[in-house]
């Protein structure tokens, strides 16, 4: 029984030599988020900043970005870039942590930045050094940095024993007190807090440890959420013919209709799969999708794979290709224009006589084609899970924070940062712009408070 008391007392042990440490600042997640704000925290007078993550490395996520090579902001910063149920907060944000004040933020850690049309990345075009430069600068800053350390409860205390209930969030000034557990020995310890951020991330990308932590805390805290679904991620569809198209890459315009509404419309690569279509311009309207297959909406997708041509100027073409060579066979008139797999697909879509000779097929039937060319019907059957989506669209709502220092309302010294609030961006380094911007915002707030 002595064995058993002691190991328990051992798992219960304390961080740092005292019963419980003090901090200025707890920021809880060492993502793109956390450590800009661990920075901003400390070189806006915050004594005492811990950083605490729960893998055992910072920036885990942010390492495998772009393939490794990290697109960290852009060029085209504008408002219509992000999306958010609190659509004023875009404008806000940007005013606070613009273009330029992102590549400022990035000179002073010492990274020098490689344009890519508008898409902005670190010279090395290595994800990983952009983490380093992060990391060097909270080693100077002496920021106390927490690996495998798990966060399973926090807890708002008026004193060293007086606890707030749920109804009485932040009406007075109080400490937050969170216990967290070493993931490699097992180890628990007691930390408190004068100010607290949560940067936790959504739930894109679990492996990476964006298993929505910070959802949890947040409601405990009050706030409400709006319901996060999977963005930029691929489309599923139940049709079979996805298995003879996959593989192929193409040009497309893709257009969305929710009834006859047309809600997206983009022109980009599209990559087609074994079970559905990927690519930029597929991920670029995927949280749209998501939430019409969420309400339950007929949402419907066209594709036009020849996006440079209009519909009845490359009818005509087709009809001079059907003269030109009648004593082919119908599955030539595609010939050099699509890849072959693609080609098959439309020509089963459109119940094309492939097998006839030109000169034997009616020009409907040419028409109809075409047709199918310039508006190939896609119904989307799903979104990818979050496992394949690179960022969460949803989140804590914005309805409930101060727009300027993103301090919760509902209860006072906790802050918000990055992806685990309701907004997110189109591909092109806007999702990590508006993580660091908003860990750097809030950061500045925690360290500025007396």
């Amino acid at each position: 029984m002595k064995n058993t008391v002691n190991n328990k007392e051992k798992k219960e042990k304390r961080f740092g030599e005292h019963d419980t440490e003090l901090m200025d600042c707890i920021i809880v997640g060492g993502g793109a988020a956390g450590m800009a704000a661990a920075i901003s925290a400390r070189e806006h007078g915050a004594e005492s900043v811990l950083l605490l993550e729960k893998n055992d490395c910072l920036g885990k996520k942010l390492k495998q970005t772009g393939n490794g090579r990290c697109n960290f902001t852009n060029r085209n910063m504008q408002e219509s870039c992000f999306r958010s149920e609190s659509k004023n907060f875009i404008a806000s944000f940007l005013k606070r942590f613009s273009f330029s004040d992102s590549i400022d933020f990035f000179h002073s850690l010492g990274v020098l930045e490689k344009y890519r049309g508008e898409y902005v990345y670190p010279h090395s075009d290595q994800a990983k050094s952009l983490v380093l430069s992060l990391e060097r600068r909270l080693r100077e800053l002496a920021v106390l940095v927490k690996l495998s350390a798990e966060v399973e409860n926090i807890r708002y205390v008026e004193d060293r024993t007086a606890i707030f209930s749920e109804e009485s969030t932040g009406k007075s000034s109080g400490l937050f007190q969170l216990q967290f557990a070493d993931r490699e020995s097992g180890e628990r310890s007691i930390v408190k807090g004068k100010a607290l951020l949560l940067t936790t991330g959504g739930l894109a990308m679990p492996a990476s440890g964006s298993t929505g932590d910070g959802y949890t805390f947040a409601k405990q805290f009050g706030h409400t959420l709006v319901h996060p679904v999977p963005s930029l991620c691929p489309i599923f569809t139940e049709e079979k013919y996805t298995k003879i198209w996959a593989g192929v890459r193409t040009d497309c315009r893709l257009s969305l209709f929710d009834g006859e509404e047309l809600l997206y419309q983009d022109k980009g690569e599209l990559q087609c799969t074994d079970y559905g279509i990927s690519g930029i311009v597929v991920f670029q309207c995927s949280r749209l999708v998501a939430n019409l297959l969420e309400r339950k909406r007929k949402s419907r997708l066209f594709l036009s794979f020849l996006p440079e041509y209009e519909e009845e100027s490359f009818y005509s073409y087709l009809l001079t290709r059907k003269r030109e060579y009648k004593n082919r066979l119908g599955r030539d008139l595609l010939l050099s224009i699509l890849p072959d797999k693609l080609s098959y697909v439309l020509f089963q879509k459109a119940s094309f006589p492939e097998e006839k000779k030109l000169q034997e097929i009616p020009e409907e039937k040419i028409k109809e084609l075409c047709r199918m060319l310039f508006h190939f019907p896609f119904i989307p059957s799903a979104v990818s899970d979050f496992s394949r989506a690179q960022c969460t669209a949803g989140g804590v709502s914005l309805s409930q924070l101060d727009y300027d220092s993103l301090e919760s309302l509902c209860c006072k010294g906790l802050y918000f940062a990055g992806e685990l609030l309701d907004v997110d961006g189109i591909c092109g380094g806007y999702n990590l712009h508006f993580a660091f911007g908003t860990g750097k915002i809030a950061g500045e707030a925690m360290g500025k408070r007396k």
